[in-house]
C-alpha cells in the first residue's frame, strides 16, 4: 500500500471519528463568552465552569438552531459546570475504559455556530492524583499538548476510539488542561441525583495562627497551623474525635496554613471518601483517618 494511500486512509478514519462525536457536541454561548459543550448521562451537558462565572442565561447552539439552557452546577474548583437543555438531544459520549497514556493521539472535539471544530494533539503528561489551583483533588493529571481556541473550551477529548478521555479546559501559563472524565462523571451523577454536585463535609471551624521562627521549628511547621476553634455535633470531626483547640498540620499528608486551603481540600473529595488529618494535642502528634460526609440541609 502506497505512503499517499495509508495518508488517505488515516485522514478518513480521524474524519469518521470526529464526525461521530461531533454529535454530541453543542455550542454554548453567553454574553461573554462563548464555548463547547457535549451530552453526558441524562441527556445533560457537561462543560468548563470558569467560562460561566456569574453568568444568569446561556444559548445552546446546533446546526444553526439555538435554545435556552440552564446551568444546573457550577464547581469551579474542579472547573465542571452541568447544564440542561431540553432542545439539546443527542447521543451521549462513551467513555474510555482505559487512562490516558503520555503520547497518545488525541482530539478536542469543539463547535461554533458554523459547525464543528477540532484539533490533533497527544497526551503530555498523565499523572497520579493532583490538586487544582481551586483546591480540588481529582484522580489524575492531563496535560495535553493541543490547540485550545476559546470556543472549544469545555469540549469532550476523544481518543482514537472516538471515547471519551476527558473535558478540555484552559490553565495556568497556557497550559492545556484535561479534566479526568471519571470526575464528570461523578459531577453528573451527583447533580442528577441531588441536584447539586455533592462536596465533602468535615464539620470544623478553624482560624490560622501565625508562627514565629522558634514556633516553626519546635512544631516541624511551616509560618502558620490551623486551630480548630468549633466543632460541628454531629459531624465527622466530631466522631474522629477532633476537639476545640487541636492544631490542624497537615491534610492528607500536605501542609495546611490557611482555612481556604483546608476547604478546598476537603471540597475536592466527595462524601465517604476518607481524610487523613495530622493532629497536633499539646505535645502529642497524631494521625486521624475521618470518613468524609455530606452537609447537612440548612
Amino acid at each position: 500500500m502506497s505512503q499517499a494511500t495509508l495518508s488517505s486512509q488515516l485522514d478518513a478514519e480521524r474524519a469518521a471519528i470526529l464526525e461521530r462525536a461531533a454529535t454530541s457536541v453543542f455550542a454554548v454561548e453567553t454574553a461573554r463568552v462563548r464555548q463547547s459543550a457535549f451530552v453526558w448521562r441524562g441527556g445533560l451537558l457537561v462543560t468548563a465552569a470558569e467560562p460561566l462565572e456569574g453568568a444568569e442565561s446561556l444559548r445552546v447552539l446546533k446546526d444553526g438552531s439555538a435554545s435556552e439552557g440552564e446551568v444546573l452546577a457550577c464547581d469551579l474548583r474542579t472547573d465542571i459546570a452541568v447544564l440542561r437543555c431540553a432542545a439539546a438531544a443527542a447521543p451521549a459520549l462513551t467513555p474510555s475504559t482505559h487512562p490516558p497514556r503520555v503520547g497518545q493521539s488525541i482530539a478536542v472535539v469543539g463547535r461554533v455556530a458554523a459547525g464543528p471544530t477540532a484539533s490533533w494533539g497527544a497526551v503530555h503528561l498523565s499523572a497520579g492524583p493532583w490538586t487544582t489551583r481551586r483546591g480540588a483533588t481529582l484522580a489524575r493529571r492531563l496535560l495535553l499538548d493541543v490547540r485550545l481556541t476559546h470556543c472549544a473550551e469545555g469540549a469532550p477529548v476523544v481518543d482514537l476510539d472516538g471515547c471519551a478521555v476527558a473535558m478540555a479546559v484552559r490553565g495556568p501559563a497556557h497550559q492545556v488542561l484535561g479534566i479526568p472524565i471519571e470526575a464528570v462523571a461523578a459531577a453528573v451523577s451527583d447533580v442528577a441525583a441531588h441536584g447539586h454536585i455533592a462536596h465533602g463535609y468535615l464539620g470544623v471551624r478553624v482560624v490560622p495562627l501565625a508562627l514565629g521562627l522558634q514556633a516553626r521549628h519546635r512544631l516541624n511547621a511551616g509560618r502558620a497551623v490551623l486551630v480548630v476553634a468549633d466543632v460541628a455535633q454531629p459531624s465527622p470531626a466530631f466522631e474522629a474525635g477532633l476537639e476545640i483547640g487541636d492544631l490542624v498540620l497537615a491534610i492528607d499528608g500536605a501542609a495546611v496554613q490557611t482555612p481556604d486551603r483546608l476547604l478546598g481540600h476537603i471540597h475536592g473529595k466527595r462524601p465517604g471518601e476518607p481524610l487523613s488529618v495530622t493532629r497536633r494535642r499539646g505535645t502529642t502528634v497524631d494521625e486521624l483517618t475521618v470518613t468524609l460526609g455530606s452537609r447537612p440541609v440548612q
